[in-house]
């Protein structure tokens, strides 16, 4: 009964348009490369306020889930993935198009990401309630040990620059820490301004990170050359292939089960389960040899694993209120700005809300879908857009953008100056996504910490008595110290 009143929220016209222009936005997205749906979620954030929460968050999640169907189609095709998930499907998707099987590569890559994401959306609905409910029981404590997890868990996810992913997150950290201190009513690192006494705002934060920032790279690189690539011309989706990933049920639910378990950690993302997924399939083909070459297995694997992952990073955001990745936490931006708090008590006060989520993630791969099966000879035509382009559009979108947040200059100065510093990173290769995660998880580890330390009167005991809270807390210390105990056997043995 919840799932079909949320279904019934889903159809609103309002949703179901939403539903459309997100799912195609995010094919787009995805098939040009050096995009990235975290930049169309940021650009377009500001553009969902005036609308219903159910409609804003149905525009974002078509982008999320489109761009891993569309980075599929230039891995394929042209050897350039679209999204660094996407990596994994070019390794035999590329070999099999210039043996003049692209409609095959592409039928088994879509039908394989439809799986995964029809699973994906089915997991969510029916795991996160049940995980919300252990989740009402967590007091301060617990929630203080899952947003330090959150944090670890994003600098593990750089392994190698977790030096400089520490330093980001604690920046994000502290500029969290700006404006009036809601316990005390102090100023923070204000300097009497007036506008920062609300703080720096998330939005115009991401806008400026991901946005801008990717605008200026774009302007300053190269047009592609794409050339008259024979594989272009041989876009297409086939029934005889598109039914094929069925002849390998082993490595399509081994591959959807990786994608769903590596999406509810904070911070992995969609690349390391593709990656575990290709070489676990690998590993158990019959036919290893043939992996790199153009085996269908390795598309599969890649593709489902990939989309399944979606449904996961979902979890964390709605039953916890911490998200599982820089995409997943700009999102929470919609649910903030029309005053909708992502945790436990979400499912109780805002079911419809929820079970629409559900329903909305369903509808949406089955609007991909149908899009790729009518349009993809045409979408993949895109590649061959100058990035220069896509950059002024990108910058104008993005002022304008940032504009409409308050309408305010305010805002497009704040998001001007993290765009310039973002860009800074981008050149420099500092990992921007553990600044912004610093700043949401920020507000939830301050305020549960300054409770929990208050209910112990200081005691940082508070932490390990309870088994929830324990139980984070070892897994954080572990997560830290497992690096060094491998480097310590690894000298042993030597």
């Amino acid at each position: 009964m919840e799932l079909l009143s949320g279904l019934q929220a889903a159809l609103h016209w309002s949703v179901l348009l939403s539903i459309a222009a997100g799912s195609l936005l995010g094919i787009f997205v995805g098939v040009l490369p050096g995009l990235g749906p975290i930049v169309a979620i940021s650009v377009c954030l500001p553009f969902t306020y005036g609308m219903p929460p159910l409609a804003g968050l149905s525009l974002l999640l078509g982008i999320y889930c489109g761009a891993f169907y569309g980075g599929a189609v230039t891995s394929i095709l042209i050897k350039t993935p679209g999204e660094a998930s996407s990596i994994m499907t070019m390794f035999d998707g590329y070999p099999m198009a210039r043996r003049g099987e692209a409609e095959r590569a592409l039928s088994l890559a879509f039908a394989s990401a439809f799986v995964g994401g029809i699973v994906s959306a089915l997991f969510l609905a029916f795991a996160a309630p049940q995980l919300a409910k252990f989740t009402t029981q967590f007091g301060a404590a617990e929630f203080t040990c899952a947003a330090v997890l959150a944090a670890i868990c994003v600098c593990r996810a750089y392994s190698k620059q977790f030096v400089e992913a520490v330093l980001m997150v604690g920046l994000g950290l502290f500029i969290g820490t700006v404006g009036i201190d809601a316990t005390s009513s102090e100023q923070r690192f204000v300097f009497g301004s007036s506008g920062l006494m609300s703080g720096l705002p998330l939005v115009s934060v991401a806008i400026g990170m991901f946005g801008m920032a990717q605008g200026f790279v774009l302007l300053g690189s190269k047009p592609r050359s794409v050339g008259s690539n024979k594989e272009l011309e041989n876009a297409g989706v086939s029934l005889k292939h598109f039914v094929e990933p069925f002849r390998y049920p082993r490595t399509l639910s081994k591959s959807v089960l990786i994608g769903l378990l590596i999406g509810v950690l904070p911070a992995v993302g969609a690349a390391l389960s593709t990656s575990l997924a290709y070489f676990a399939a690998r590993k158990g083909s019959k036919s290893p040899e043939t992996f790199g070459k153009g085996n269908p297995e390795g598309i599969i694997a890649a593709e489902a694993a990939n989309n399944s992952n979606s449904g996961g990073a979902m979890v964390t955001v709605l039953t916890l209120g911490i998200p599982g990745d820089a995409i997943t936490a700009v999102m929470m931006g919609v649910f903030l700005v029309h005053g909708v708090f992502p945790g436990p008590n979400l499912f109780a006060e805002q079911p419809q809300l929820v079970n629409g989520v559900f329903a909305s993630m369903m509808m949406i791969n089955v609007a991909i879908l149908v899009i790729l099966l009518l349009l993809v000879k045409y979408i993949a035509m895109l590649v061959k857009v100058d990035p220069r382009i896509l950059g002024i559009g990108i910058l104008t979108l993005c002022f304008v953008g940032a504009y409409s947040v308050s309408n305010s200059f305010y805002e497009v100065w704040i998001a001007f100056g993290f765009g310039i510093f973002g860009w800074f990173c981008a050149l420099s290769g500092l990992p921007a996504v553990p600044l912004v995660l610093g700043m949401v998880i920020g507000d939830l580890l301050e305020s549960s910490m300054r409770q929990a330390l208050s209910i112990s009167e200081g005691s940082f005991l508070i932490f390990l008595q309870r088994p929830a809270s324990a139980a984070l807390t070892v897994a954080g210390i572990l997560m830290l110290g497992w690096p060094l105990l491998q480097k310590m056997k690894t000298l042993r043995k030597a």
